[in-house]
Order: C-alpha cells, then structure tokens, then sequence
C-alpha cells in the first residue's frame, strides 16, 4: 500500500483523486493546496464515493502554497511513494469557456500561447520539490509534452507526464481490431506522438459543403508499430486512423487523462515492469512506448527505431502545437502563428518564452482575458 500526494485540487486532479480514493493501491491521499474548505469537499465526496464501492482510505488536506519558499519543508514532511502535480494558471478548459471578443481570440490562438500559464507554477512547484530533497517520482500532468522538457533543461524535472499519446492508443486498436476481425485487446501498439497527433485522431467531420481545391488534412508525424501475438502486422491505415470520431471536448475530457493517469501510478508502484505510453518521460519532447516499474523507467521502442528518431518525430510535431522549437536553455521559440496571436492579446510582440519570463507572460495572459 503507498502514499501518495496530489498537488493542486483543479478539475483534473479532483477527477484523479476520486479514481485513487478507489483504487486498492493507496491507503494514504494528501491533497496539497491553497484552498482547503474546497479540499474538504471535495475530500468529503471521494470518501463517500469510495466507500460505497467498499475502500476507505485516509485522505487528508496539506495547506501548501508552490510559490512560497521553504514550503518544500512541508513536502518533506509527506514523504510521498508517488506525486501528481497539475497546477495551472489557465487550463485549457477555461480558455474554452472565455467569452467575447476575447474569448473568441484565445480559442483561436494556437495551444502554445498559454503555455506559460502551465509552465510557470511548475516551475515554482520543482523548486519546492528540490527544498523537500525527496527522492521518489513525481509526474507532471500540465503539458507535459513541452514543459517537462524546459524543466529538465532549467533543472531537475519530473520521472514523466501522463496522457496524450496513450489516449490515442485505443483508435489505433479500434481501427486494427476491425480490419483483422480481432479484439481490441489482442493487438499490441507501440506509438511515438506528440500532443497534437490526439486531437487530429478525435476530430470532428469535414463540412461536406468544402470547397474545392482545399488540401488535403496536414497531420502531425508520428511512429507506430501494431502486433498480434508478438507478429508484426500492417500498420493501420491513415485514412481510418484520422477519420472523424468525435468525443465531447468537455470537463468530460479530463476522464481520459485520469484513466491514464491511473496506469502510470500503478505501474511506477509495481515491482515487474508494465508496458504503457507517457508523455515527457525523462525530459524529452512528446510521447513514448515504456516500460515503468518502481525500479525506474525505460524507453520501449519497436524494433528499427532509434531514440535520435523518435526525439525528431517528436520534435517536427511542435509547428502543431504552435512552438517552432525548443532551445538547449530550455527557451521555447514560438511559430509565426503563435507569435502573431500573442501580439493581438497582448499588445506586444512576444516571439519566444523564455523560462525566467514564465511568471510575468502567465500573469500577462491572465490580465488580457479577463481571468486575473
């Protein structure tokens, strides 16, 4: 049985911490936060829940503010077996929710322009965590896909990320399953993605009333690999991989990284290695097949894949979130595109983030929409 320590009680890790409440692994949840009437409740409610399916874990509140020095003290104290941390200045659902003029500016902007608003409490929270000198794995649900990146650049970072490119995983055996007139389950998927590649796989249909001469869909690059049995079958085909299967871009959403969030810390508590997929693991950029146990974590890559080309799908795959790439100080050089959008919210130009800048352009973004 473990411990472990959810930090920052958002919408995500609210979702996280009833499936955990639930699960058989833990006997322990501290939930660290700011806000602990709001904890109570939700403490309350993933007890009652719990206890209904018969698992009654302890589950307590921890006053922790990221941002204060010395508070990785509190940490310390914990002494977790695993630690989630999703904080976030700006979720992506809240830029969804904006309305406006404004509102209609953000959601048009490109998922890198509020890449500061994730960035920046991370940061904060990895110096906290550096304070506590705890040694056991921490993971990091906030963008992982680039901010783990900048943060193993600029210092010590998470073990990984969790969700994007596992939940890609299930279409890719959904489309393979009917082909070979299998189940799902019996087919095997190795992918390299970045984020982006997951919303291209859940898209909503074209219009049919398209016009001619517009091109063809543009994806983002990725690796993939599929077995039966341990054979090595075709690859699914693009056409059924990206055709529409649209899912609700809800709070609803969040699900899915819960259920894959699950995976990871159930893995990363066990003692023989689990095969499964994360984003950021060890620093790099994107989404990778690993193995994760609790001695540590491995790349899983198909065989004839090397890292050095995984890291460049992966890479070539940024343009899509709207990052032109990420420099070895861990500056993150935005495109054009996103560039141009940053100007129109915030009046200034704003080509690159560079990580001692996170704060001031998270706070910057937060006043021009309205959410300061």
């Amino acid at each position: 049985m473990a411990r472990l320590l959810l930090v920052s009680l958002g919408v995500l890790n609210g979702m996280l911490l009833e499936a955990a409440a639930r699960a058989e692994e833990f006997d322990e949840i501290v939930v660290a936060g700011r806000s602990g009437d709001y904890a109570a409740r939700k403490i309350a409610n993933a007890r009652i829940g719990a206890g209904v399916e018969g698992r009654f874990p302890t589950i307590r509140f921890m006053p922790f503010d990221l941002t204060e020095k010395g508070a990785g003290r509190a940490l310390a104290g914990i002494a977790p077996d695993v630690t989630v941390a999703a904080p976030s200045l700006l979720p992506w659902w809240a830029v969804d929710r904006l309305e406006g003029p404004t509102g209609e500016a953000a959601r048009a902007a490109p998922f890198a322009a509020f890449m500061a608003c994730h960035l920046a409490p991370l940061q904060a929270f990895r110096d906290r965590w550096v304070e506590s000198g705890l040694g056991s794995p921490w993971f990091n649900l906030s963008y992982p896909d680039v901010v783990n990146a900048v943060l193993t650049r600029t210092g010590p970072g998470p073990l990984c990320g969790m969700g994007n490119v596992i939940e890609a995983i299930p279409k890719a055996r959904f489309v393979l399953a009917a082909r070979e007139g299998v189940r799902p389950e019996s087919i095997d998927v190795r992918l390299v993605a970045q984020h982006a590649l997951e919303y291209h796989f859940y898209a909503e249909p074209s219009p049919e009333d398209a016009p001619e001469g517009v091109p063809a869909p543009d994806y983002p690059p990725y690796l993939i690999e599929a077995r039966i049995g341990g054979r090595v079958i075709a690859p699914p085909d693009p056409a059924a991989l990206f055709a529409p299967y649209p899912i609700p871009y809800d709070l609803d959403f969040n699900g899915l990284t819960v259920s894959a969030a699950m995976v990871v810390l159930k893995a990363a508590l066990g003692e023989a290695p689990t095969a499964t997929h994360v984003p950021g693991p060890e620093g790099r950029i994107g989404g990778y097949p690993i193995r994760l146990s609790r001695a540590g974590l491995a790349l899983d890559l198909a065989e004839g894949w090397t890292e050095t080309q995984a890291v460049a799908s992966n890479e070539s795959s940024l343009p899509y979130d709207g990052i032109a790439a990420v420099e070895r100080d861990g500056a993150v050089v935005f495109s054009d595109a996103t560039a141009r959008s940053l100007r129109d919210l915030l009046g200034r130009p704003w080509d690159r983030l560079r990580p001692e800048d996170a704060w001031a352009m998270a706070q910057a973004l937060r006043e021009a929409v309205g959410a300061a």
